[in-house]
């Protein structure tokens, strides 16, 4: 075929109940010439059978069984085999409109600054609610350095996901070799801020192409666990990337650091979590804070929101829910 291909990476794991509606939605893609690899992490479940028979069921379909080892490692061990000009990622409980891939490639061509392109989002509730999260705002191309500041200040979606948007391969493939860091949780930040530093540009456009399902025992909706914590470390090591690159804007890296200690402690307070973890991590937050407080650009009302969670968090949180 003429056309490029495309590498489709869906990591699967204890997701039977969802895998065929997702793995439908990208064989049913009006954009043909795909490769789909379905990563099977080591799942208990019935998905390693129902990988195989996608694949006995359409060619463009290639299965890797390996042991488990988190999505990060799953989503590496697609990229090792992806052999695609262009890369997605969908996640085995979401699924995807018919017209995406087709849709953000037209994007990418059109755009020869983009080496990457991303679409709305539709988030969708077991109880049949649906929401558009970004569907507010205007198509817009993001220069490297655009991009990195929204992402540090999470605005304008930059600080968002893989699963979203449509990757050349020459960030997986070439002297950047970008990977996913294992053992870690918000993983799509290190990958983020490894592709927006050396991009060219990024192309939003808000209509909605990718539905990203919530259910009750997601990554995201979990209670404590030992991933818990994870925002801070990722947040970290976005950090020392940066600086190692040459990044030199202090102020925004100082943000970034913050908002994962910011989203730690709410999640503990909405948790109501015991007082000794709380405030540990609050104390964190406070620390981090300092520099943002001293910061021109971050607005009162956002100092505010930030001291009230770092030192009144219960109270902050009971206040935002209503």
């Amino acid at each position: 075929m003429s056309e490029p291909l495309i590498s489709v990476i869906i990591p699967v794991y204890g997701v039977e109940q969802y895998l065929n509606h997702c793995v439908e939605s990208v064989t049913a893609q009006t954009y043909r010439n795909l490769e789909i690899i379905l990563v099977d992490d080591g799942s208990k479940d019935r998905c390693p059978a129902m990988c195989d028979e996608w694949a006995s069921k359409d060619p463009r379909i290639h299965v890797v069984h390996k042991i488990n080892g988190g999505l990060s490692s799953a989503r590496n061990a697609g990229l090792d085999v992806a052999t695609g000009e262009y890369i997605a990622f969908v996640d085995s409980d979401d699924w995807i409109e018919p017209t995406m891939l087709e849709t953000m490639l037209g994007w990418m061509r059109k755009h020869a600054t983009a080496g990457v392109v991303m679409c709305g989002t539709e988030k969708d509730y077991e109880d049949g609610r649906k929401e558009h999260i970004d569907g507010h705002l205007p198509e817009r191309e993001f220069s490297s350095d655009e991009a990195l500041h929204d992402f540090l200040h999470h605005r304008n979606r930059m600080a968002s996901a893989v699963w979203n948007k449509l990757f050349k391969a020459d960030f997986f493939t070439g002297t950047s070799h970008i990977r996913f860091p294992e053992g870690l949780n918000n993983e799509d930040y290190y990958v983020l801020a490894q592709v927006y530093r050396t991009m060219r540009g990024i192309l939003f456009n808000p209509e909605a192409l990718y539905h990203y399902c919530i259910r009750p025992d997601s990554i995201t909706t979990a209670g404590l666990n030992a991933h818990s914590f994870d925002r801070a470390k990722i947040a970290d090591k976005c950090r020392e990337y940066l600086l190692e690159s040459g990044y030199q804007d202090q102020a925004s890296l100082d943000y970034f650091v913050m908002q994962g200690r910011y989203d730690i402690v709410y999640d503990l307070a909405r948790m109501n979590m015991d007082s000794a973890v709380l405030n540990t991590w609050r104390k964190e937050l406070a620390a981090k804070a300092k520099p943002v407080y001293r910061d021109a650009s971050v607005g009162f009302a956002d100092k505010m929101k930030i001291y009230m969670l770092a030192w009144f968090p219960k109270l902050y949180v009971r206040m935002t829910r209503h």
